[in-house]
């Protein structure tokens, strides 16, 4: 910080001036004058040294909570259905100590509505945590109006600071549901222990290898699908150069069928998978198949087929390859889960 140095008047000298033979210095409000002037400099040169330059940094702002893994929905679908459960998660990292988590669900500008609303949650039992994971259920009310929202998720720390996340999101009821397939689970198990998650594992693949006379099994749930759908899970190996991601490329020549699936004729938007429960009467109507490692046939249909010759089991890196076509809708899906096998 400077400061505006003022020139003193050496004492031997003066500076005297007349005018209507009278000393200018000798009128007080001449002098008054002078003393504002000085002091309105000086302040002046005390701010202008004090203010920052431009280049400079600015202050730093205060840090904010972090969020991961925010899901939001069935397979993290973003869809809520008026009068039914929804699901919500995500990981979250205080900067200090976590203070309260609110959701709000905001009408889109532009979007058209039955009527306006809105709707709100705070949850504040996270208080004083520094990390935790927030896995919430709740319903979507049913008289909220359909259509496409904002939800904003505000997650606020004891040190003042507060992080928000915006997401697309949109509100259906049940009748009103669009088909629109995805993957909601990919739960593979090598002999009945987890070998792969999509929902946690996600694109972490597995590093343990199957080995011969290990038994494969593979869950595989498809959400939002209605009419006419089918479902392949095939094992293909890598060498083979071979990567089929639609129904019309599928080549059963060259892949082992681990299961293949339908359905027919649904009227309603459901969930759709390769396990069936009848929740009416709380018994299993279909099993997940099993495939063991080194099998002479497959799991296709009339029978399977025979493993040999460039579908032959050996040592080497393999891909589990899913892919489901709803044909009502034309609208297919794909997924691939790469492993080894040792033979």
């Amino acid at each position: 910080m400077s400061v505006l140095q003022v020139p003193a008047v050496p004492r031997k000298q003066s500076a005297t001036f007349y005018y209507s033979n009278h000393s200018i210095l000798s009128n007080p409000l001449y002098m008054r004058s002078i003393k504002t002037t000085a002091i309105f400099l000086l302040f002046a040169a005390v701010f202008t040294a004090c203010k920052k330059e431009p280049g400079e940094h600015p202050d730093p702002e205060t840090p904010k909570p972090k969020m991961e893994n925010l899901e939001l929905g069935l397979g993290n679908a973003g869809i809520g259905v008026t009068g039914e459960d929804f699901h919500f998660e995500a990981d979250l990292l205080a900067v200090e100590k976590l203070d309260k988590v609110e959701v709000k669900l905001i009408q889109k500008p532009g979007e058209t509505y039955s009527k306006s609303w809105k709707h709100e949650i705070l949850w504040t039992q996270y208080k004083g945590l520094k990390n935790t994971n927030v896995h919430k259920h709740f319903k979507i009310p049913a008289d909220a109006a359909e259509g496409k929202y904002d939800l904003v998720t505000t997650v606020y720390d004891e040190n003042g600071s507060k992080l928000e996340v915006k997401r697309d999101f949109e509100i259906y009821s049940r009748a009103n549901l669009p088909v629109r397939p995805m993957f909601t689970g990919i739960y593979v198990h090598r002999n009945w222990t987890p070998f792969y998650d999509s929902h946690t594992d996600k694109e972490q693949y597995p590093v343990l290898r199957l080995k011969r006379g290990d038994t494969l099994q593979t869950q595989v749930n498809v959400s939002f699908v209605k009419g006419d759908g089918k479902l392949y899970v095939l094992l293909i190996k890598k060498p083979a150069n071979y990567n089929p991601k639609t129904i019309e490329e599928v080549d059963l020549s060259k892949a082992i069928v681990y299961d293949v699936f339908d359905h027919k004729s649904e009227t309603n938007v459901y969930d759709f998978s390769n396990s069936v429960f009848d929740f009416n009467t709380f018994m299993p109507v279909r099993f997940i198949p099993d495939l063991i490692i080194g099998a002479e046939r497959d799991n296709n249909t009339a029978g399977g087929s025979l493993i040999n010759g460039a579908r032959a089991w050996q040592t080497g890196d393999y891909k589990l390859v899913i892919i489901y076509k709803n044909t009502t809708a034309n609208k297919t899906i794909y997924k691939s889960v790469p492993f080894g096998i040792d033979y």
